[in-house]
């Protein structure tokens, strides 16, 4: 039987179970990090629930949301305006937002969480992350939470529903890249990669959006997992691909039209694909493409020579073209 965090529901009610999620979280993350605080519900909490640092300084901010059926249109609403509120907020200033659900995220949603991340990501300079239900639970294992939060019937059962949603996790990826065409309702056009790809002339946008949103999935799918072994081999593999980039650049970069660099840094990510960049099963070779994708849309990489102030003058440009 599914229950997972709905046992939170069946014993403390729909307004219960949210607090006890959020305390849940409180204690987990202080568990993790020194200088790691709560903060009461108000009118003018800034839409923090947990933070860790100093208001005099950058801090990571905590959102603990306890939408256990998924993530609908009102669900998505209030991701936003939470996100809204930590943006707009004159008290501090975030430098990166985490958002705590007790679920896993099905196909759809996963496609929406990633356009949205990576857009809003984009817009404000603000790292984005999710942990989900399976991350959590494994985190409250590690940090011996686990134990003292659930009781022995439940923690039996939770065990075998870790299990069974890391499974559905799987399922769920499998799912995505084998409808790795079904991007009606994933838009990438105002992500800083799809601008340096048509500041290079590179017309072919599907297939990079494509590949970014595989990378983003098992990015995030990475990270929800939790184990710090396999997120070392993640690191690993995006230095391997940007170094493969920065052999293809010295080769390739033209000072105006960057198809001919893309198209040999594919082929040296093809040939490599089952030798030196062998990596986990979550990371297929759609996803190493897209690693590409997501260095490009952290300005680490780009397609032709300069790429960084020609990117600056193509939006420029753009941004003039709207105004006439």
């Amino acid at each position: 039987m599914q229950r997972d965090f709905r046992y939170l529901r069946d014993k403390y009610g729909e307004a219960g179970a949210r607090d006890i999620f959020e305390k849940i979280c409180i204690k987990l993350f202080q568990s993790k990090f020194e200088n790691t605080y709560g903060v009461r519900v108000t009118q003018g909490d800034g839409g923090i629930d947990v933070f860790v640092g100093d208001f005099d300084e950058e801090i990571n901010v905590y959102q603990c949301k306890y939408f256990i059926d998924g993530v609908g249109n009102s669900q998505k609403e209030q991701i936003r305006d939470s996100f809204k509120t930590v943006v707009e907020s004159d008290a501090y200033k975030a430098k990166s937002w985490y958002l705590c659900l007790p679920c896993i995220l099905s196909v759809e949603e996963q496609k929406w969480w990633s356009t949205w991340k990576t857009r809003s990501s984009s817009s404000f300079g603000i790292s984005i992350m999710l942990y989900d239900g399976s991350y959590l639970i494994t985190e409250l294992i590690k940090a011996d939470l686990y134990d003292r939060e659930f009781d022995e019937d439940i923690r039996n059962m939770l065990k075998e529903v870790l299990e069974y949603i890391n499974f559905e996790r799987q399922r769920i990826y499998d799912e995505i890249i084998y409808s790795i065409n079904d991007f009606e309702d994933v838009d990438y056009d105002e992500c800083i990669f799809i601008k340096k790809i048509e500041s290079a002339k590179i017309t072919d946008t599907g297939s990079c959006k494509n590949e970014f949103f595989n990378a983003e999935i098992s990015k995030s799918i990475l990270e929800s997992k939790g184990d710090e072994t396999e997120l070392r081999v993640y690191r690993q593999l995006k230095m391997k691909i940007q170094s493969i980039w920065n052999t293809q650049y010295r080769l390739y970069a033209n000072e105006s039209d960057g198809n001919k660099l893309l198209a040999q840094t594919y082929m040296r990510i093809e040939d490599s694909d089952t030798t030196t960049l062998e990596s986990l099963n979550e990371i297929n070779l759609l996803a190493k493409k897209g690693i590409l994708h997501q260095l490009a849309d952290e300005c680490t990489v780009g397609w032709i020579k300069n790429y960084g102030k020609k990117l600056e003058e193509y939006l420029l440009r753009e941004k003039e073209g709207e105004q006439h």
